[in-house]
This record gives structure tokens, sequence and C-alpha cells, in this order.
């Protein structure tokens, strides 16, 4: 029955169905002079071909402190709202007497056309998993419910207003749960004037390396907070070698034969041989009887070991034998120092390291003759003290960068390491002021025979790369971002591999304390501006340690090695096979 004493509400454009779960969000409002609104309302549908209102539902609505303007929630079947029609609301008293009808609220027109592409999924740089889409304009869709379920995690939801066209989901947001291999369920729904569409339901699961081992060491032993990693692999072998300071500042090591991935340790230089909190290690393998393995001591002088075919030894006394540079204050100790070597083809080598002052010291040495004297490559306030070094050769030329102590990435170069004198490089700037953090990670790797690439970490904790192209007078470059800012965590290395021609592999740590990997295309590096690479999440949160230790090492034609401090602060490693 009804009563015109009764208020109408009206139906607010706020008022949407759902076809998922086949409901009515209805909201409605009273007008501003109703002093009591009654508590109850009656819905009614008005089908297409009818002009006799079905009753749908009635039921109290929750209203907003301080206003009058109620919610509530009712069934509404798929079938009766996919015919279209209108719906009406009247207030309803305790007596079931209800007022007029309210202007008709038109029911969306619920058809099977899609309002977005298929949504894709992918996991970024950043440790988090995107949810992109393109709107079909015609359908009229102003934004996205994203929801993304992990089992037995509470979901997570996100809306997406029209135009953009992308959901994020944290690490965070998915409680470090982010794991290898691990599968979630993304769900999608469109939102139209009046509408919550058809979900769109699909699943993903984050990216892992396939052909990977896990390489662990039995019982070994911790691996000091400023040590970086040194190993080599054994010419005419599949055996390759793992070095790493202590907390008690002896030096470990590991032998891994080819595919043995529980390896024993051993101690190869007794405690105080380096300073608790770390070195910087270098090692190099120039033939089968000549590997070498550094290190730098509290004292800033750098000793170390050599293996001419009959087991590790120190070095021997004799001219050419003795390190020139076993004398304090030869190197820097901040952060541990920083030191690297070069192989010159399969007769010498030449060892690098910064110095107190900022310059790059070095010495050669070749197998015929010794060690040479001590010089500086480049001269004093090149580097920052604790910037890490890479080097590398393109046939008889040596390249040597580094982090300077206002952020830029500089460098230097010769043209024929063979040469009787060397001298001072001759200085690359690769990347101007504050592009570099200081005590990030920086590699290098050769593109090809006019081509180099390096690597670095930005202030901004992401990594840049720049490409070097060797002209007949000078050197001419670009940089570009490999991962977006906050992917890596700051104070940490990066180890890069060339896996086939024109593609690496570039490992980092992540902020979530992760271990992630991505694919870089040479040839596609210069038409992505911005980061889009695939990224593989090789080893979960929390697994990793805060160290600038991070190596890869090639062991056989097929296999390679990456190494990296567990959370534990043990050496662990992955081993990748092609």
């Amino acid at each position: 029955m009804s009563n015109p004493n009764l208020p109408t509400p009206t139906i607010d454009a706020a008022t949407y169905y759902d076809v998922a779960s086949q409901q009515l969000h209805l909201v409605i409002t009273y007008p501003s002079g109703v002093s009591i609104c009654p508590n109850d309302i009656v819905v009614n549908l008005i089908a297409p071909s009818s002009t006799t209102p079905t009753k749908v539902g009635n039921g109290a609505p929750t209203f907003t402190a301080n206003t009058k303007t109620g919610t509530i929630v009712m069934p509404l079947a798929l079938a009766s709202a996919s015919q279209g029609g209108q719906l009406t609301v009247a207030s309803l008293d305790t007596s079931w007497e209800s007022s007029s009808p309210s202007d008709p609220w038109k029911i969306p027109a619920i058809n099977s056309s899609p309002f977005t592409s298929v949504p894709t999924a992918s996991f970024t740089s950043l440790g988090s998993v995107e949810v992109t889409w393109s709107w079909i304009q015609k359908m009229g869709a102003t934004a996205q419910q994203v929801t993304l379920t992990i089992a037995g995690q509470t979901p997570v939801t996100t809306m997406v207003k029209s135009p953009d066209v992308t959901a994020t989901f944290t690490m965070a947001q998915a409680n470090n749960l982010f794991m290898p291999g691990k599968k979630v369920a993304i769900q999608c729904i469109p939102i139209a004037p009046g509408l919550w569409a058809t979900p769109v339901n699909t699943t993903f699961s984050i990216p892992k390396s396939s052909a990977m081992t896990s390489i662990s060491l039995n019982t070994p032993p911790l691996v000091s907070s400023e040590c970086t990693l040194t190993s080599l692999s054994v010419q005419g072998t599949n055996t390759m070698q793992v070095w790493w300071g202590t907390p008690e500042g002896a030096i470990e090591t590991a032998e891994f034969p080819h595919q043995r991935f529980h390896p024993e340790t051993a101690q190869f230089a007794s405690a105080s041989t380096v300073s608790d909190t770390g070195s910087c290690l270098a090692s190099v393998s120039v033939n089968s009887t000549n590997q070498l393995v550094w290190w730098i001591t509290e004292t800033g002088a750098i000793d170390g070991q050599v293996n001419s075919g009959k087991g590790w030894a120190s070095p021997g006394t004799g001219p050419g034998e003795a390190y020139p540079f076993n004398e304090a204050s030869t190197a820097s100790t901040a952060n541990g120092g920083s030191m690297t070597s070069l192989l010159l083809g399969n007769n010498g080598t030449i060892l690098f390291w910064v110095d107190a002052k900022g310059a790059i010291g070095c010495c050669r040495w070749f197998a015929s003759s010794g060690w040479q004297a001590v010089f500086d490559a480049l001269p004093p306030g090149t580097a920052s003290t604790t910037t890490q070094l890479t080097t590398l050769s393109v046939g008889s030329t040596a390249y040597l960068f580094c982090v300077s102590p206002d952020g830029a990435i500089v460098g230097g170069s010769w043209s024929d390491t063979n040469s009787g004198t060397l001298g001072l490089m001759s200085p690359i700037a690769v990347a101007p002021l504050k592009s570099a953090a200081p005590d990030g990670g920086l590699t290098s790797i050769s593109v090809n025979a006019q081509e180099i690439a390096v690597f670095w970490t930005t202030p901004k904790n992401s990594i840049d790369i720049a490409f070097l192209f060797e002209g007949p007078y000078s050197f001419r470059n670009f940089q570009r971002p490999l991962t977006v800012a906050q992917s890596v965590l700051g104070g940490t290395g990066i180890a890069v591999y060339s896996m086939e021609a024109n593609q690496c592999s570039v490992w980092w740590i992540g902020q979530s304390s992760d271990l992630r990997r991505t694919n870089v295309d040479f040839t596609k590096v210069s038409s992505t501006p911005t980061p889009d690479w695939p990224v593989f999440e090789e080893v979960g949160p929390d697994s990793c340690k805060q160290t600038r230790s991070l190596l890869v090492q090639k062991v056989s034609g097929t296999q390679v090695d990456v190494f990296y401090v567990n959370a534990k602060g043990a050496v662990t490693g992955l081993s990748y096979e092609s």
C-alpha cells in the first residue's frame, strides 16, 4: 500500500550492478528536508516488455554518518539484469506501507563484448608484478579493479582509472611471497557507469630460469662484511675455484669440479691475513701453470699466492718474483679496498688497485720476465676510494673503468698493453657527474671488436648501461637505464655475462634481499629508453646479504656459475647449463 506521507529517495549515480556476484549495489539519498529517514526500502524491477513492477527485494540501507545517503546490497539474478529494464526504489515503514516510487534507474546493457584487451602480467626489475591492458574505447569503461591473490593470503586489490593501463603489485604488498615460480591469480573487473562487468581471470607465475641448479658449500665459513669474492676457472679443465675473506681475517677457498654442487671448503690463508671486516680479492688464470690470487692487507699492502702447477704458495723472493706492491699504503683499504686484474693473452697480466689518494695504481707481469715496476695508470683524484674497478681488453687494447669522487663514470685505455712502456692511460669519460653510487656495483663487457658496455649502480639504486664505440680519434657513447629506481639494494655488486651474440645476462640483488636477473639484447638497447627487459626471480626475498660480492664465472662451454653471499653470510651459488 502506498503512503504519500513517506519521503521518496532518489537513486544515486554511484549505484551499479556487479555481474560477477550478481548483486545490485544500490546507493540512495533522501531529500534534504527529511528529518528522519525511514529504516527500510523496497526495490522493484520494471522489465522492458512490462509496465508492472516486480519486487526485487527490501531491506535496511546503511547510512553514512550525518548524511541522508545510504547503501544496500541485494541479489539480482544475472538472467533478470541481462534483460535490461529499470529499477525503482521506495521507502518502507513498519506497517509495510511504501512511498511513491523514485525516478527509474536504467540497468546498463550487459553483453559479452570485452571492455579491455586481455590483461597481461609481467615481473619487473623492481620485484613487482605489473598487469597491463588497453581500453576498448567504444565500450565506455572508466576504470578497472585488479585483484592479485596468492594462496593462503589476503587478496590485494587496486583500482585503475582510465586512461591509465597498469596495475602494480609490490613485493611488500605480497608479503615477500613473489618467490621463483610462485603462481598468483589475477582478476580484472572492467567498470563502466552503473556496471561492474564480467571479470577476466588469469594466472601468472613469477619467472625463474630453467636449467639452474643451486650450489651450497658443506660447512661454509662466513664471509666478512666488506669482502669482495674472486674466482677463476683453470684453463684446460672443468674446475673453478672461489676465494673469500672471513670475519677472522682468514682467506677461505672452495673448488668446484664440473657439476659438483656441494664442495668442501679449505683455509687458504690463516686468520689475520686481512682485516676482519674484509678485503677486496682478485685473481687471474694466465694459463694452466700460472694462476695468481691477491688480497689487500690491513696496512694497504697487496699480498697473495701463486700456483705454478705445483699447488698454491707464496711468491718467490727473486727478481721478477717478489710482489713490488706488497708495501704498506699501496692500496686504499676503504670498504675493503678495490682491486682487479686484466689478462694479457696467455702470457701475462696487469693488476690494478685504487690508492688512498684516488689514483689507479698498477703493475704488469709477464710469464717470461716477471713483475715490473709499480706506476699510476690514472692520476690521483681519478677514483672514489670506495669504487669498484672493472677492466677488459679488446684485441691489444686495455680498458679500465671506475667511479670518480663526484659520481662520474670515468676510465682509461692503453692501445697496446705489450709495449715496452705504458705510462698514463688515455682518459675516457663514460657518464657525467652524479651518475653513479660510489659504493655501488660496476662491471663491463665487450660487445664486439669496436664496442664496450659498462654497467653501474646509480644514486637512485638502479642499473644504467653505457655503450662506448671506438672511433678513429675518440669515443662516442650513449647511456640507457636497465632497471628502475630502487630496484637494487644499495652497496651491492653487479654481475654480467655474455650468454650469446649481442645478448647478456645481468644479475643484481634487489631491495628485498633477493637475487634477480635480466636478459639484455644489445641490438635493442638504443630503442628502449625505459627499462622493459624480461626479469627473472632467481632467489627469493630475504635470501641475500648486503655485500659487494656478486660474481659470475664460466666453468665450461655449457656451464656458468654465479656466486653471492646468502642471508646467513655464507657463499652460495647458482649453476646455469646451456
